[in-house]
């Protein structure tokens, strides 16, 4: 059924909320979005209410203030997808499997949580396994914490607010004011660190993979069992990781 006159210029109006927003660059009160717009701010507020309602933007609980939300990050990773990002990892996940015998895993944010896109297994005796398409939470693992580091506090706890902070090992973090001093030391050392935190033994490393327009928008991680991060085989690992996403993400346009 074709929409209405009207109904069509309510999208128009829609899509105009979302670019002033995004040229912005910041988050904007109503009074200043109906300004810029030169919209009523009665029409304003009754269209902001709808994507709210469906995540395309978010309101600060502060001061009230509009930004863009994270339904149009996942509608951009779902973009993004469609380039075939797991081929021009593969040949990257495949050095660094054949230099530690690790598994090897390329994720994306998906619906805040880390969503499994790639899984190159280790052929060791003892090794972590798991399957494409899985998902992770995003607070205690790296595929999840180093995709987190690069979001908005807002968007952090929302995403929190959705999936809660279940406890795993006694190394958990478990509280949004540790988790926020985690992703920010992640973001300024540009990897994450898993130490012990989803699973008791397990070590891991992840780094950001940037697309065209500089967006962490997937990572690549090194999983195993029994190197503590201390270990010069860890550290190697780190340093593995961190050469494969920076030539992953050129590849991608970054």
């Amino acid at each position: 059924m074709p929409l209405s006159t009207e109904e069509v210029k309510s999208v128009e109006k829609a899509i105009t909320l979302i670019e002033t927003l995004a040229e912005a660059n910041q988050s904007l009160p109503l009074q200043e979005i109906s300004k810029r717009t030169g919209y009523a701010k009665s029409t304003v507020h009754r269209l902001l209410s709808t994507l709210r309602a469906h995540d395309i933007v978010e309101q600060s609980t502060q001061d009230g203030r509009y930004l863009l939300g994270i339904r149009l990050f996942e509608l951009g990773c779902s973009i993004s997808n469609n380039w075939d990002v797991a081929a021009i990892a593969r040949p990257y996940m495949q050095n660094i499997a054949n230099e530690l015998n690790e598994s090897i895993c390329l994720s994306i944010l998906s619906r805040g949580e880390a969503l499994i896109m790639s899984f190159m297994e280790s052929t060791s005796a003892f090794h972590v396994v798991s399957k494409v398409g899985s998902r992770l939470p995003a607070h205690c693992t790296v595929q999840g914490k180093i995709m987190l580091s690069y979001l908005s506090p807002l968007q952090v706890r929302h995403i929190i607010r959705e999936h809660g902070m279940q406890v795993y090992t006694p190394n958990t973090i478990h509280t949004i004011e540790a988790l926020e001093a985690e992703l920010q030391l992640t973001r300024e050392r540009g990897y994450a660190i898993d130490n012990s935190e989803f699973h008791v033994g397990l070590h891991s490393v992840a780094a950001p993979i940037f697309n065209y327009s500089g967006e962490a928008m997937y990572s690549i991680a090194v999983v195993s069992m029994f190197h503590p991060i201390e270990s010069s085989e860890f550290q190697r690992a780190k340093q593995l990781v961190i050469d494969a996403a920076e030539n992953i993400s050129r590849a991608l346009g970054h």
